[in-house]
C-alpha cells in the first residue's frame, strides 16, 4: 500500500513539474516542431491595427546535396527600424513539405530584439519570408 501511494505521488509531482516548466518557459525557447504539415510557418504574438512593420526579410539559401543548411537571423541591425516586438511571422515558401524549421533562440515578444535559427531538411534549401511587427519607440 505504501509503495502505491509513493509511486502515485511521484507521478503526480512529475506531471505538475512538467506543466509548470512549460508554462514558465519564455515563448519560443521550446523547440518548434515542424510536424507533418506541408508548410512550416511559425507565428508568435498578436498583431493589432496599431502595429507597424519593423522588419521584413526574404531569406533564400541554396541547397547542399546530402547536407542540412542553416541560417541565423538577428533583429535589429543598425539600419533597421527599432521598436517593441508584438508579432512575428516566419513564412515557409516551400509548401510541399520540404521546407525548414524556424526557432526563436533569443529575445521575442515585448522585447526590442529577437534572433532566429532556421534549419532546412537534408538536401533542401531555405526559402522563408520573415516579418516582424511592433510599436516604434
Amino acid at each position: 500500500m505504501f509503495h502505491i501511494s509513493v509511486i502515485s505521488a511521484s507521478i503526480g509531482a512529475l506531471i505538475v513539474s512538467i506543466i509548470v516548466s512549460i508554462g514558465l518557459c519564455p515563448q519560443g525557447t521550446v523547440a518548434l516542431d515542424c510536424g507533418k504539415n506541408a508548410s512550416h510557418n511559425a507565428y508568435f504574438g498578436h498583431r493589432t491595427d496599431f502595429d507597424t512593420m519593423l522588419y521584413m526579410h526574404h531569406l533564400k539559401v541554396d541547397y547542399k546535396w546530402l547536407r542540412v543548411v542553416t541560417a541565423d537571423v538577428n533583429y535589429p541591425s543598425p539600419t533597421d527600424i527599432k521598436g517593441i516586438i508584438r508579432y512575428i511571422e516566419i513564412l515557409d515558401q516551400f509548401t510541399d513539405g520540404n521546407g525548414g524549421c524556424a526557432y526563436i533562440t533569443k529575445g521575442g515578444m515585448n522585447e526590442r530584439a529577437v534572433s532566429f535559427h532556421i534549419k532546412s531538411q537534408r538536401s533542401y534549401g531555405l526559402d522563408f519570408i520573415i516579418r516582424i511587427y511592433g510599436r516604434i519607440v
